[in-house]
């Protein structure tokens, strides 16, 4: 009996090895997270998908405790990076004629889609003055960004849009000078 025991626990955990192995295909997610050394010795994270998930190229990415997201990453890589201190709704959409995904975190939120049952980040915006990127902060001077920046490829009273590859910056301003919100985004096609 006992020998029984023994030999069914170890069938068990055999076959539950085995199915978390497939599961795992050698841990591969379509995605890859760089790490590199930033100032004050800290490590960031980088997390972009690989070009086979057709992840946006273009140098404007959010960086947020040491994470760095690109607009069109998996929504659940940059969950986990940002961790589960958000709150999720789900809205009708007209533009992807499905459902938009949004997350609040205290200091940005993130807008996803669903595409085929994966979620990817379309548009981070922040309007915290407390969250930095790379720099500047909502309530910062525009020209501050334009400083840091350099001429922007569009602009006007209430901000100023940067391009780069597939991803854009849009920097809002109030009216006058003062920044309100800064928006990474996937460019449109």
């Amino acid at each position: 009996m006992k020998r029984t025991k023994i030999i069914t626990a170890a069938i068990g955990l055999s076959l539950a090895a085995t199915l978390l192995a497939g599961c795992s295909e050698g841990g591969s997610t379509g995605e890859t997270a760089v790490a590199t050394r930033i100032e004050g010795g800290q490590t960031q994270i980088s997390i972009e998908a690989s070009e086979s998930e057709a992840v946006p190229e273009g140098k404007y990415k959010f960086s947020y405790n040491g994470f760095e997201i690109v607009p069109g990453a998996k929504a659940d890589t940059a969950l986990d990076a940002f961790g589960d201190d958000y709150d999720r709704i789900e809205v009708a959409s007209c533009a992807y004629q499905g459902v938009d995904i949004v997350y609040t975190y205290p200091g940005f939120t993130l807008y996803a889609f669903s595409d085929g049952g994966v979620e990817y980040i379309n548009v981070i915006e922040v309007t915290n003055p407390l969250t930095d990127c790379g720099g500047i902060s909502v309530g910062d001077s525009i020209k501050k960004a334009k400083e840091l920046y350099g001429e922007p490829d569009v602009g006007d009273d209430f901000g100023v849009l940067y391009r780069s590859g597939k991803t854009e910056l849009q920097i809002s301003t109030d009216g006058v000078d003062t920044i309100v919100a800064i928006v990474y985004k996937r460019a449109a096609e």
